[in-house]
């Protein structure tokens, strides 16, 4: 019966049949830098109680060419908390006529395996239809969930991808009267519709003809542009845990609650920690020991069963395994600092290098991560717990610079991790470079990389062998004809840690010879390219980052040949943008040829009339960064 109902509501009458799946009926504007036509984008999330509801979800995709193929499947993803109660689809031609229903054998079934996680019930249905020989084609599928685990609503983004246009879409949400809804509207040019009724109180939201959205260079998150509906609950239940959302301080009231009492670890290993920061006089020095205990005797598994994505692993479970995923390892270290008389305090995050910060202003369970916070005197650390070779403290571009939730026997509050300036994350080059008479030049390069520039080639430290090492560099030298003849990196844990590398070069006619002169390019591996200028008028904001803040600094000698010696030098430069500066110099000492460069840039949110400023910034900086200077022989230079 249930299977009838979901193909009835797919069924269309003629005269819907000729709007939606015909593709000569898509209105032109949506055609503009489109793959794909979302046609209808129907959602209906019906609370039942505070611990059940129904998600059906009905789509009609027209794809248009080959690269709008990916936008003609279905994934539904599920678990031990939700069902999927059914799957309808099927598929037309360009003209709207049937040609294929969906299958039972046309849907996969299979674990959403995420590449990390030990231990999960993650599962997933994927319905294709086959790749069609002829463009457009239409697909159509209907889905139910029932689900259990309402700590989370939908997030509503119909038009959830770059170069896919909207004709029309709704989402329905229908409450009990008393369970009020939270709702939070992004770029949404009509207001919510509510209808309140004796038992239910019914929310909708209408988007129609929205065009393709198009990224521009360096623009915000697609997330902040698109059409967008945020949905939580007030009260919810999981598993028999009852929970009240209404603020930032309920949300970690219910994950305090959650773990509570779940740090106790054995006698043996308490007398263990006792002892091993027995004679350290700081707190610091004591944080150190806990973290490189953890470090040593501990590893990373991810644990998604259910409530466990949620709760945490028993500390003493931890001890005796030695495993635990980021609830685990963050409640074990607590546990061991506590031993030695250090409190300390979870922090939820949204973490991942590029992963937007959290909504401060809905609060919600944003959070994929927890960490460990410890205040020490007038500072605050925030310890990666599942990290076995980190530097303690030290966030970067996984957890560094955003919003946390503290989860404190009084509720949730609200705090940053520490940002880092460009003085943070700086690339420091000293090279010294023998140039022969013929334009060859041999340069022996000591690089310094700290905070974010340090990343890849700590990671590269870590998980790669020498060999690896040597060709994952090679990728990454910017120099043309040369050979990498020896180098080496070495780690430095510092506070904000460093990554040395010691480079042996062999370059071949890196100076162009022409008669009795020389042409020298001074920038040997730092050199900046120009970016794109803006071909139509832009639409975006300018968002540099916090990877954007960083301070590259180079000091390049140069052995001249005998008898050579500038024909000219350049002139000091200095650029002052509101993006960063740039300063570039050259001087002649005791026959070495001295540049000295640097450019510091800086993050920040500019509108979208800056970019053109951006655009002259960088062509400015290329511009002197491929400076040369002319060197000639000394007798020609005399006469």
């Amino acid at each position: 019966m249930k299977k009838l109902f979901l193909w009835l509501l797919a069924l269309p009458t003629l005269g819907v049949a000729q709007d939606e799946y015909r593709a000569s009926a898509i209105p032109a504007p949506l055609h503009t830098n489109a793959h794909a036509v979302i046609r209808r984008h129907e959602t209906v999330f019906t609370v039942k109680a505070p611990g059940e509801a129904t998600h059906r979800v009905r789509t009609v995709v027209t794809v248009l060419d080959a690269k709008g193929d990916d936008q003609a499947q279905l994934v539904v993803r599920y678990d031990k908390l939700s069902r999927v109660d059914d799957i309808w689809g099927a598929l037309y031609g360009a003209d709207g006529g049937l040609i294929k229903k969906l299958r039972k054998a046309d849907i996969d079934d299979r674990s959403a395996y995420d590449g990390v996680s030990f231990l999960t019930d993650n599962r997933l249905k994927q319905a294709i239809f086959p790749r069609q020989p002829s463009y457009p084609y239409t697909v159509e599928f209907v889905y139910e969930t029932t689900e259990r685990n309402l700590m989370f609503y939908p997030t509503w983004t119909p038009q959830s991808d770059e170069n896919v246009s909207l004709e029309q879409a709704t989402l329905t949400m229908v409450m009990p009267t008393n369970m009020p809804l939270r709702y939070k509207e992004v770029n949404m040019k009509t207001p919510v519709e509510r209808v309140a009724g004796n038992q239910q109180t019914v929310y909708r939201w209408a988007i129609q003809n929205q065009p393709a959205l198009q990224l521009e260079p360096m623009a915000p998150p697609a997330s902040e542009l698109l059409s967008t509906v945020y949905t939580a609950p007030t009260t919810f239940e999981v598993q028999g845990y009852a929970g009240v959302m209404q603020s930032w301080r309920d949300l970690g009231r219910f994950y305090y609650l959650l773990n509570r009492d779940r740090d106790q670890i054995p006698d043996a290993l308490r007398q263990r920690v006792v002892q091993l920061t027995a004679n350290e006089p700081t707190a610091l020095g004591k944080i150190k020991k806990v973290y490189e205990l953890v470090q040593q005797s501990t590893r990373y598994v991810s644990v998604q069963l259910g409530i466990g994505g949620w709760q945490t692993i028993e500390a003493g479970k931890v001890a005796d395994t030695q495993y635990g995923d980021c609830k685990a390892l963050t409640n074990y270290t607590r546990a061991l600092l506590k031993a030695a008389g250090i409190p300390a305090i979870d922090a939820l995050v949204r973490a991942g290098n590029g992963a937007p910060d959290i909504r401060t202003d809905f609060p919600s369970f944003q959070f994929n991560h927890v960490i460990l916070c410890v205040p020490i005197n007038q500072d605050t650390l925030y310890l990666e717990c599942t990290d076995q070779s980190g530097v303690m403290g030290y966030n970067g571009t996984f957890t560094g610079g955003r919003h946390v939730l503290l989860v404190t026997p009084d509720g949730g509050k609200l705090t940053q991790t520490r940002h880092y300036s460009p003085t943070d994350n700086r690339q420091v080059r000293r090279i010294d470079v023998v140039l022969t008479a013929d334009g060859n030049a041999t340069a022996e390069a000591r690089n310094l990389y700290t905070g974010i520039q340090q990343e890849s080639r700590a990671q590269a430290l870590v998980s790669k062998s020498q060999t690896e090492q040597r060709n994952w560099l090679l990728q990454r030298i910017v120099i043309p004809n040369y050979e990498l003849t020896n180098f080496l990196l070495t780690e430095h844990r510092t506070p904000i840690p460093a990554v040395s590398e010691n480079l042996t070069l062999s370059v071949r006619k890196w100076a162009t010879p022409s008669g009795a002169r020389l042409f020298l390019p001074l920038n040997l591996m730092s050199a900046l390219d120009p970016v794109t200028p803006a071909s139509a008028p832009r639409q975006f904001e300018l968002d540099l980052d916090a990877n954007w803040d960083w301070q590259d600094t180079d000091t390049v000698s140069y052995q001249l040949p005998a008898s050579y010696t500038p024909e000219f030098m350049p002139a000091p430069v200095s650029i002052r943008s509101k993006f960063g500066d740039y300063t570039a110099q050259v001087s002649l000492k005791d026959g070495r040829l001295i540049y000295m460069r640097q450019i510091t840039v800086r993050r920040g949110r500019h509108p979208a009339s800056a970019y053109a400023e951006w655009v002259d910034f960088r062509r400015r900086a290329a511009r002197q960064d491929k400076v040369q200077v002319v060197l000639v022989k000394q007798e020609v230079a005399t006469k």
